[in-house]
């Protein structure tokens, strides 16, 4: 009984230009895309950490201008 085979890559190698066009189809289609991710990484970093800098700035100024209560605790209601 002859096995009936399936192959699926071919068993040719690519020749020197083959390879060369391919490599370059490869770097014209793919790094720009990589480009792209790596600055939209780097901008999204830089404003994460904004806008944490500005909260914590923040929340140290409120903070320090809100007067405690004579308990000593901050924002407390007393339940008469």
């Amino acid at each position: 009984m002859v096995m009936r085979q399936f192959q699926f890559g071919s068993a040719q190698s690519m020749s020197t230009p083959t390879k060369i066009a391919v490599i370059v189809f490869g770097l014209i289609l793919f790094l720009p895309i990589f480009a792209l991710l790596v600055v939209a990484g780097v901008v999204a970093s830089v404003v994460f950490g904004v806008l944490l800098i500005i909260t914590t700035i923040t929340r140290k100024i409120q903070s320090l201008t809100r007067g405690k209560d004579s308990g000593g605790r901050k924002n407390v209601r007393v339940k008469r």
